[in-house]
Protein backbone atom coordinates (compact mmCIF):
# COMPACT_ATOMS: atom_id res chain seq x y z
CA UNK A 1 0.00 0.00 0.00
CA UNK A 2 2.82 2.34 0.81
CA UNK A 3 4.40 1.70 -2.57
CA UNK A 4 1.11 2.41 -4.31
CA UNK A 5 0.75 5.63 -2.37
CA UNK A 6 4.30 6.68 -3.25
CA UNK A 7 3.68 5.98 -6.94
CA UNK A 8 0.43 7.99 -6.84
CA UNK A 9 2.20 10.86 -5.11
CA UNK A 10 4.97 10.76 -7.70
CA UNK A 11 2.43 10.90 -10.53
CA UNK A 12 0.58 13.83 -8.95
CA UNK A 13 3.87 15.58 -8.29
CA UNK A 14 4.91 15.07 -11.91
CA UNK A 15 1.58 16.46 -13.07
CA UNK A 16 1.96 19.47 -10.81
CA UNK A 17 5.47 20.00 -12.09
CA UNK A 18 4.26 19.70 -15.68
CA UNK A 19 1.41 22.09 -14.90
CA UNK A 20 3.91 24.40 -13.28
CA UNK A 21 6.02 24.40 -16.41
CA UNK A 22 3.05 25.04 -18.72
CA UNK A 23 1.22 27.66 -16.74
CA UNK A 24 4.03 30.22 -16.63
CA UNK A 25 4.51 29.80 -20.41
CA UNK A 26 0.80 30.32 -20.99
CA UNK A 27 0.85 33.28 -18.67
CA UNK A 28 3.89 34.67 -20.45
CA UNK A 29 2.21 34.30 -23.86
CA UNK A 30 -0.93 35.88 -22.51
CA UNK A 31 1.09 38.71 -20.99
CA UNK A 32 2.96 39.16 -24.26
CA UNK A 33 -0.29 39.48 -26.22
CA UNK A 34 -1.64 41.88 -23.63
CA UNK A 35 1.57 43.92 -23.85
CA UNK A 36 1.34 43.95 -27.64
CA UNK A 37 -2.23 45.20 -27.54
CA UNK A 38 -1.25 47.83 -24.99
CA UNK A 39 1.73 48.79 -27.16
CA UNK A 40 -0.49 49.22 -30.19
CA UNK A 41 -2.98 51.30 -28.26
CA UNK A 42 -0.27 53.51 -26.85
CA UNK A 43 1.52 54.04 -30.16
CA UNK A 44 -1.58 54.68 -32.30
CA UNK A 45 -2.70 58.29 -32.51
CA UNK A 46 -6.37 58.83 -31.66
CA UNK A 47 -9.04 59.32 -34.32
CA UNK A 48 -9.99 62.93 -33.31
CA UNK A 49 -6.36 63.99 -33.77
CA UNK A 50 -6.22 62.29 -37.16
CA UNK A 51 -9.48 63.94 -38.23
CA UNK A 52 -8.30 67.40 -37.12
CA UNK A 53 -4.96 66.98 -38.89
CA UNK A 54 -6.66 65.56 -41.99
CA UNK A 55 -9.08 68.46 -42.25
CA UNK A 56 -6.25 70.93 -41.73
CA UNK A 57 -4.17 69.26 -44.44
CA UNK A 58 -7.04 69.28 -46.93
CA UNK A 59 -8.03 72.85 -46.03
CA UNK A 60 -4.46 74.08 -46.46
CA UNK A 61 -4.04 72.29 -49.78
CA UNK A 62 -7.37 73.51 -51.13
CA UNK A 63 -6.71 77.10 -50.04
CA UNK A 64 -3.30 77.02 -51.74
CA UNK A 65 -4.99 76.18 -55.05
CA UNK A 66 -7.99 78.50 -54.38
CA UNK A 67 -10.46 75.60 -54.26
CA UNK A 68 -13.62 75.96 -52.13
CA UNK A 69 -13.91 73.49 -49.26
CA UNK A 70 -16.12 75.10 -46.62
CA UNK A 71 -19.20 74.78 -48.86
CA UNK A 72 -18.32 71.33 -50.23
CA UNK A 73 -19.77 68.89 -47.70
CA UNK A 74 -18.96 65.75 -49.76
CA UNK A 75 -15.29 66.79 -49.89
CA UNK A 76 -15.25 67.37 -46.12
CA UNK A 77 -16.76 63.92 -45.57
CA UNK A 78 -14.13 62.36 -47.85
CA UNK A 79 -11.37 64.14 -45.92
CA UNK A 80 -12.68 62.72 -42.63
CA UNK A 81 -12.98 59.20 -44.06
CA UNK A 82 -9.51 59.35 -45.57
CA UNK A 83 -7.97 60.57 -42.31
CA UNK A 84 -9.10 57.45 -40.40
CA UNK A 85 -9.08 54.90 -43.23
CA UNK A 86 -5.50 53.54 -42.63
CA UNK A 87 -6.58 52.27 -39.21
CA UNK A 88 -8.94 49.79 -40.86
CA UNK A 89 -6.27 47.18 -40.11
CA UNK A 90 -7.24 47.30 -36.43
CA UNK A 91 -10.66 46.09 -35.17
CA UNK A 92 -10.18 48.31 -32.11
CA UNK A 93 -10.09 51.55 -34.15
CA UNK A 94 -13.12 53.71 -34.93
CA UNK A 95 -13.34 52.64 -38.54
CA UNK A 96 -12.42 49.06 -37.59
CA UNK A 97 -15.46 48.85 -35.33
CA UNK A 98 -17.64 50.25 -38.12
CA UNK A 99 -16.24 47.81 -40.71
CA UNK A 100 -15.29 44.68 -38.73
CA UNK A 101 -15.73 42.41 -41.77
CA UNK A 102 -12.80 44.26 -43.36
CA UNK A 103 -10.62 45.10 -40.35
CA UNK A 104 -10.47 41.59 -38.83
CA UNK A 105 -9.22 39.81 -42.00
CA UNK A 106 -6.70 42.59 -42.67
CA UNK A 107 -5.30 42.35 -39.14
CA UNK A 108 -5.05 38.54 -39.34
CA UNK A 109 -3.28 38.70 -42.70
CA UNK A 110 -0.90 41.63 -42.24
CA UNK A 111 -1.26 42.99 -38.71
CA UNK A 112 -1.58 46.58 -37.56
CA UNK A 113 0.53 49.36 -39.07
CA UNK A 114 1.80 47.44 -42.04
CA UNK A 115 0.40 47.58 -45.55
CA UNK A 116 -2.43 50.05 -44.86
CA UNK A 117 0.10 52.52 -43.44
CA UNK A 118 2.25 52.56 -46.56
CA UNK A 119 2.57 54.56 -49.76
CA UNK A 120 1.85 51.35 -51.67
CA UNK A 121 -1.66 51.23 -50.23
CA UNK A 122 -2.12 54.95 -50.96
CA UNK A 123 -1.21 54.31 -54.59
CA UNK A 124 -3.61 51.36 -54.77
CA UNK A 125 -6.37 53.50 -53.26
CA UNK A 126 -5.81 56.24 -55.84
CA UNK A 127 -6.34 53.66 -58.59
CA UNK A 128 -9.40 52.11 -56.93
CA UNK A 129 -11.24 55.43 -56.60
CA UNK A 130 -10.21 56.62 -60.08
CA UNK A 131 -13.87 56.92 -61.27
CA UNK A 132 -14.36 59.55 -58.56
CA UNK A 133 -11.81 61.73 -60.35
CA UNK A 134 -14.12 61.98 -63.37
CA UNK A 135 -17.14 63.24 -61.45
CA UNK A 136 -15.81 64.85 -58.26
CA UNK A 137 -12.20 66.03 -58.36
CA UNK A 138 -12.42 67.76 -54.92
CA UNK A 139 -13.68 64.54 -53.29
CA UNK A 140 -10.94 62.51 -54.95
CA UNK A 141 -8.25 64.90 -53.75
CA UNK A 142 -9.75 65.22 -50.24
CA UNK A 143 -9.83 61.45 -49.71
CA UNK A 144 -6.21 60.93 -50.77
CA UNK A 145 -4.95 63.98 -48.85
CA UNK A 146 -6.77 62.79 -45.73
CA UNK A 147 -5.19 59.35 -46.11
CA UNK A 148 -1.74 60.88 -46.58
CA UNK A 149 -2.21 63.08 -43.51
CA UNK A 150 -2.81 59.95 -41.40
CA UNK A 151 0.51 58.45 -42.52
CA UNK A 152 2.36 61.70 -41.82
CA UNK A 153 0.79 62.02 -38.37
CA UNK A 154 1.66 58.42 -37.43
CA UNK A 155 5.27 59.05 -38.42
CA UNK A 156 5.39 61.48 -35.49
CA UNK A 157 4.56 58.73 -32.97
CA UNK A 158 7.07 56.66 -31.03
CA UNK A 159 7.05 53.61 -33.34
CA UNK A 160 6.48 55.33 -36.72
CA UNK A 161 5.05 53.57 -39.78
CA UNK A 162 6.54 51.46 -42.62
CA UNK A 163 5.88 53.94 -45.43
CA UNK A 164 7.85 51.85 -47.93
CA UNK A 165 6.17 48.51 -47.14
CA UNK A 166 7.00 45.64 -47.79
CA UNK A 167 10.26 47.07 -46.48
CA UNK A 168 9.88 46.84 -42.71
CA UNK A 169 11.90 49.93 -41.80
CA UNK A 170 9.79 52.41 -39.84
CA UNK A 171 9.72 56.04 -40.92
CA UNK A 172 9.71 58.51 -38.04
CA UNK A 173 10.17 62.21 -37.41
CA UNK A 174 11.65 63.89 -35.47
CA UNK A 175 14.67 61.63 -35.25
CA UNK A 176 14.79 61.66 -31.45
CA UNK A 177 12.09 59.55 -29.79
CA UNK A 178 11.68 61.99 -26.91
CA UNK A 179 10.30 64.61 -29.31
CA UNK A 180 7.74 62.27 -30.84
CA UNK A 181 4.16 62.04 -29.63
CA UNK A 182 2.83 59.50 -27.16
CA UNK A 183 -0.85 58.64 -27.48
CA UNK A 184 -3.04 59.90 -24.67
CA UNK A 185 -0.35 62.20 -23.34
CA UNK A 186 -0.69 65.91 -22.75
CA UNK A 187 1.43 66.44 -25.84
CA UNK A 188 -1.23 64.90 -28.06
CA UNK A 189 -3.94 66.92 -26.36
CA UNK A 190 -2.01 70.13 -26.95
CA UNK A 191 -1.45 69.04 -30.54
CA UNK A 192 -5.18 68.44 -31.05
CA UNK A 193 -6.02 71.85 -29.62
CA UNK A 194 -3.40 73.48 -31.84
CA UNK A 195 -4.75 71.72 -34.93
CA UNK A 196 -8.28 72.86 -34.15
CA UNK A 197 -7.12 76.45 -33.67
CA UNK A 198 -5.25 76.37 -36.98
CA UNK A 199 -8.34 74.94 -38.65
CA UNK A 200 -10.40 77.84 -37.28
CA UNK A 201 -7.82 80.26 -38.69
CA UNK A 202 -8.15 78.65 -42.11
CA UNK A 203 -11.95 79.02 -42.20
CA UNK A 204 -11.96 82.77 -43.08
CA UNK A 205 -9.12 82.15 -45.56
CA UNK A 206 -11.23 79.48 -47.27
CA UNK A 207 -14.24 81.80 -47.21
CA UNK A 208 -12.19 84.48 -49.00
CA UNK A 209 -11.15 82.03 -51.72
CA UNK A 210 -7.81 80.69 -50.55
CA UNK A 211 -4.37 81.85 -49.51
CA UNK A 212 -3.55 83.79 -52.65
CA UNK A 213 -6.90 85.54 -52.83
CA UNK A 214 -6.60 86.49 -49.15
CA UNK A 215 -3.15 87.89 -49.86
CA UNK A 216 -4.51 89.89 -52.80
CA UNK A 217 -7.33 91.17 -50.57
CA UNK A 218 -4.78 92.50 -48.10
CA UNK A 219 -2.76 94.12 -50.90
CA UNK A 220 -5.85 95.92 -52.33
CA UNK A 221 -4.02 96.95 -55.52
CA UNK A 222 -5.57 97.21 -59.01
CA UNK A 223 -3.44 94.33 -60.29
CA UNK A 224 -4.50 92.09 -57.39
CA UNK A 225 -8.15 93.06 -57.89
CA UNK A 226 -7.86 92.31 -61.60
CA UNK A 227 -6.50 88.84 -60.82
CA UNK A 228 -9.53 88.18 -58.60
CA UNK A 229 -11.86 89.47 -61.33
CA UNK A 230 -10.36 87.10 -63.89
CA UNK A 231 -11.01 84.08 -61.65
CA UNK A 232 -14.64 85.01 -60.92
CA UNK A 233 -17.48 83.12 -62.61
CA UNK A 234 -20.32 85.32 -61.34
CA UNK A 235 -21.08 89.02 -61.14
CA UNK A 236 -18.46 90.95 -59.20
CA UNK A 237 -18.53 94.12 -57.13
CA UNK A 238 -15.62 96.56 -56.94
CA UNK A 239 -15.13 98.22 -53.56
CA UNK A 240 -12.76 101.15 -53.87
CA UNK A 241 -11.36 104.26 -52.23
CA UNK A 242 -9.83 107.07 -54.24
CA UNK A 243 -10.32 110.52 -55.75
CA UNK A 244 -12.02 111.98 -58.76
CA UNK A 245 -9.43 112.86 -61.36
CA UNK A 246 -10.70 116.36 -62.18
CA UNK A 247 -12.15 117.60 -58.88
CA UNK A 248 -9.73 115.71 -56.56
CA UNK A 249 -12.66 115.00 -54.25
CA UNK A 250 -12.45 111.88 -52.11
CA UNK A 251 -14.78 109.00 -53.00
CA UNK A 252 -15.48 105.72 -51.25
CA UNK A 253 -18.00 103.59 -53.10
CA UNK A 254 -18.72 100.23 -54.65
CA UNK A 255 -20.17 99.31 -58.01
CA UNK A 256 -20.85 96.40 -60.32
CA UNK A 257 -17.94 95.58 -62.64
CA UNK A 258 -18.89 95.59 -66.32
CA UNK A 259 -15.41 94.90 -67.68
CA UNK A 260 -11.79 95.21 -66.64
CA UNK A 261 -8.27 95.51 -67.96
CA UNK A 262 -5.03 95.14 -65.98
CA UNK A 263 -5.10 98.84 -64.99
CA UNK A 264 -8.73 99.82 -65.63
CA UNK A 265 -12.22 98.88 -64.40
CA UNK A 266 -15.54 99.83 -65.98
CA UNK A 267 -18.06 100.03 -63.15
CA UNK A 268 -21.58 101.28 -62.49
CA UNK A 269 -21.65 103.93 -59.77
CA UNK A 270 -25.01 105.52 -58.91
CA UNK A 271 -26.46 104.43 -62.24
CA UNK A 272 -23.61 105.91 -64.30
CA UNK A 273 -20.78 104.07 -66.04
CA UNK A 274 -17.42 105.22 -64.68
CA UNK A 275 -13.82 104.17 -65.22
CA UNK A 276 -11.60 103.39 -62.23
CA UNK A 277 -7.87 103.13 -62.81
CA UNK A 278 -4.69 105.05 -63.48
CA UNK A 279 -6.15 106.51 -66.69
CA UNK A 280 -9.79 106.58 -65.58
CA UNK A 281 -12.13 109.15 -64.12
CA UNK A 282 -11.49 107.73 -60.63
CA UNK A 283 -7.93 107.42 -59.31
CA UNK A 284 -7.99 104.47 -56.87
CA UNK A 285 -6.03 104.13 -53.65
CA UNK A 286 -7.48 100.77 -52.58
CA UNK A 287 -9.55 98.40 -54.70
CA UNK A 288 -11.00 95.01 -53.83
CA UNK A 289 -13.19 92.61 -55.78
CA UNK A 290 -16.09 90.78 -54.18
CA UNK A 291 -17.96 87.93 -55.85
CA UNK A 292 -21.74 87.60 -55.73
CA UNK A 293 -24.08 84.65 -56.27
CA UNK A 294 -25.69 86.26 -59.33
CA UNK A 295 -24.71 84.80 -62.72
CA UNK A 296 -23.42 87.04 -65.51
CA UNK A 297 -26.19 87.51 -68.09
CA UNK A 298 -25.14 88.55 -71.60
CA UNK A 299 -27.41 88.53 -74.64
CA UNK A 300 -26.20 88.64 -78.23
CA UNK A 301 -28.24 90.77 -80.64
CA UNK A 302 -27.69 90.35 -84.38
CA UNK A 303 -28.96 93.19 -86.62
CA UNK A 304 -29.25 93.31 -90.41
CA UNK A 305 -30.62 96.35 -92.29
CA UNK A 306 -32.78 97.45 -89.37
CA UNK A 307 -33.84 100.95 -88.47
CA UNK A 308 -32.66 102.70 -85.35
CA UNK A 309 -36.12 102.49 -83.80
CA UNK A 310 -36.18 98.73 -84.32
CA UNK A 311 -32.79 98.56 -82.61
CA UNK A 312 -33.96 100.52 -79.57
CA UNK A 313 -37.09 98.39 -79.19
CA UNK A 314 -34.99 95.20 -78.89
CA UNK A 315 -32.82 96.49 -76.02
CA UNK A 316 -34.02 95.50 -72.50
CA UNK A 317 -34.47 98.13 -69.82
CA UNK A 318 -31.61 98.82 -67.36
CA UNK A 319 -29.11 97.05 -69.60
CA UNK A 320 -25.69 98.01 -70.93
CA UNK A 321 -24.92 97.66 -74.64
CA UNK A 322 -21.53 97.10 -76.27
CA UNK A 323 -20.61 96.49 -79.88
CA UNK A 324 -20.35 98.20 -83.26
CA UNK A 325 -22.90 98.84 -86.03
CA UNK A 326 -22.37 99.78 -89.67
CA UNK A 327 -24.79 102.21 -91.36
CA UNK A 328 -26.08 102.07 -94.92
CA UNK A 329 -25.12 105.74 -95.42
CA UNK A 330 -23.44 108.61 -93.66
CA UNK A 331 -25.41 110.19 -90.82
CA UNK A 332 -25.22 112.63 -87.96
CA UNK A 333 -26.86 112.57 -84.48
CA UNK A 334 -29.70 114.89 -83.63
CA UNK A 335 -28.46 115.27 -80.06
CA UNK A 336 -25.13 115.33 -78.26
CA UNK A 337 -23.70 111.87 -77.68
CA UNK A 338 -22.52 110.58 -74.26
CA UNK A 339 -19.01 109.21 -73.69
CA UNK A 340 -20.30 105.63 -73.96
CA UNK A 341 -21.20 106.13 -77.66
CA UNK A 342 -18.67 106.84 -80.42
CA UNK A 343 -19.81 107.99 -83.86
CA UNK A 344 -17.86 107.94 -87.11
CA UNK A 345 -19.13 108.81 -90.58
CA UNK A 346 -20.90 105.48 -91.13
CA UNK A 347 -20.66 103.53 -87.86
CA UNK A 348 -21.84 103.49 -84.25
CA UNK A 349 -19.74 102.07 -81.43
CA UNK A 350 -21.26 101.39 -77.99
CA UNK A 351 -19.27 100.74 -74.83
CA UNK A 352 -21.69 99.87 -72.03
CA UNK A 353 -24.20 102.44 -73.28
CA UNK A 354 -27.56 102.61 -71.53
CA UNK A 355 -30.83 102.31 -73.42
CA UNK A 356 -31.89 105.83 -72.45
CA UNK A 357 -28.74 107.28 -74.03
CA UNK A 358 -29.13 105.16 -77.16
CA UNK A 359 -32.76 106.17 -77.66
CA UNK A 360 -31.88 109.88 -77.50
CA UNK A 361 -29.34 109.65 -80.30
CA UNK A 362 -31.75 109.39 -83.29
CA UNK A 363 -29.26 109.44 -86.20
CA UNK A 364 -30.26 111.28 -89.38
CA UNK A 365 -28.81 110.64 -92.83
CA UNK A 366 -26.38 113.35 -93.88
CA UNK A 367 -27.31 112.97 -97.56
CA UNK A 368 -30.94 113.17 -96.57
CA UNK A 369 -30.38 116.40 -94.69
CA UNK A 370 -28.67 117.96 -97.73
CA UNK A 371 -31.56 116.99 -99.97
CA UNK A 372 -34.08 118.32 -97.47
CA UNK A 373 -32.10 121.54 -97.27
CA UNK A 374 -32.06 121.94 -101.07
CA UNK A 375 -35.78 121.24 -101.31
CA UNK A 376 -36.46 123.73 -98.54
CA UNK A 377 -34.54 126.39 -100.47
CA UNK A 378 -36.50 125.58 -103.62
CA UNK A 379 -39.77 125.85 -101.71
CA UNK A 380 -38.66 129.20 -100.37
CA UNK A 381 -37.94 130.47 -103.89
CA UNK A 382 -41.27 129.19 -105.17
CA UNK A 383 -43.08 130.92 -102.32
CA UNK A 384 -41.33 134.20 -103.13
CA UNK A 385 -42.26 133.89 -106.84
CA UNK A 386 -45.83 133.07 -105.89
CA UNK A 387 -46.12 136.16 -103.70
CA UNK A 388 -44.68 138.38 -106.45
CA UNK A 389 -46.99 136.81 -109.03
CA UNK A 390 -50.05 137.50 -106.91
CA UNK A 391 -49.09 141.18 -106.61
CA UNK A 392 -48.15 141.63 -110.29
CA UNK A 393 -50.09 144.02 -112.55
CA UNK A 394 -51.49 143.19 -114.93
CA UNK A 395 -52.31 139.95 -113.08
CA UNK A 396 -50.68 136.69 -114.17
CA UNK A 397 -52.95 134.11 -115.70
CA UNK A 398 -54.57 131.88 -113.13
CA UNK A 399 -53.16 128.78 -114.85
CA UNK A 400 -49.63 129.95 -114.11
CA UNK A 401 -50.52 130.54 -110.48
CA UNK A 402 -52.08 127.07 -110.27
CA UNK A 403 -48.93 125.50 -111.72
CA UNK A 404 -46.72 127.24 -109.14
CA UNK A 405 -48.98 126.18 -106.26
CA UNK A 406 -48.96 122.59 -107.50
CA UNK A 407 -45.14 122.61 -107.69
CA UNK A 408 -44.99 123.95 -104.14
CA UNK A 409 -47.24 121.13 -102.91
CA UNK A 410 -45.12 118.48 -104.62
CA UNK A 411 -41.93 119.84 -103.07
CA UNK A 412 -43.47 119.75 -99.61
CA UNK A 413 -44.67 116.17 -100.11
CA UNK A 414 -41.18 115.16 -101.18
CA UNK A 415 -39.72 116.67 -98.01
CA UNK A 416 -42.19 114.70 -95.88
CA UNK A 417 -41.26 111.52 -97.75
CA UNK A 418 -37.56 112.12 -97.19
CA UNK A 419 -38.09 112.80 -93.50
CA UNK A 420 -39.82 109.45 -93.14
CA UNK A 421 -36.77 107.67 -94.60
CA UNK A 422 -34.42 106.06 -92.01
CA UNK A 423 -30.78 105.08 -91.82
CA UNK A 424 -30.42 101.31 -91.51
CA UNK A 425 -27.82 99.49 -89.43
CA UNK A 426 -26.19 96.06 -89.40
CA UNK A 427 -23.86 94.43 -86.87
CA UNK A 428 -23.62 92.53 -83.58
CA UNK A 429 -24.34 93.91 -80.12
CA UNK A 430 -23.68 92.36 -76.70
CA UNK A 431 -26.19 93.31 -74.02
CA UNK A 432 -25.20 93.00 -70.35
CA UNK A 433 -28.22 92.51 -68.10
CA UNK A 434 -27.49 93.13 -64.39
CA UNK A 435 -28.84 90.63 -61.89
CA UNK A 436 -31.34 91.48 -59.20
CA UNK A 437 -29.70 93.47 -56.45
Amino acid sequence: MASVGRRRSAILHARHREHGRLCPRQHRERDTRRHTILHVQVQTMTAPTHIAFGLLTVAGSFSFFSLPLHRNLPAIACAIIGSVLPDIDSPRSYIGRVLPYASIPIERQWGHRTITHSLLCLLALSVMIWPLLIYQIPCYAALLLGYLSHLIADCATKSGVPLFYPHSAACVFPGSAKYRIKTGSMGERYLSIGLLLMLLIFLPILHMGGIWQSFRYLMATPSAAYADYRQADTETILTFEGRWRHTREHIREEGMILDARPAMFWIVVNGQVQTCGEHGAILPDKVRVRETDRPVQIQRLQLKDETYEQLVNQIPENSFVSGQLKATETFYPRRETPNTITITSRSLKFQFARKVDISRLQPVSQNLSERVKNLSEEILRICEKLEIAKMAYPPIHYLELSRMEQELTEKRKKIETLKRAHVRFSGTLFIRIPGDT
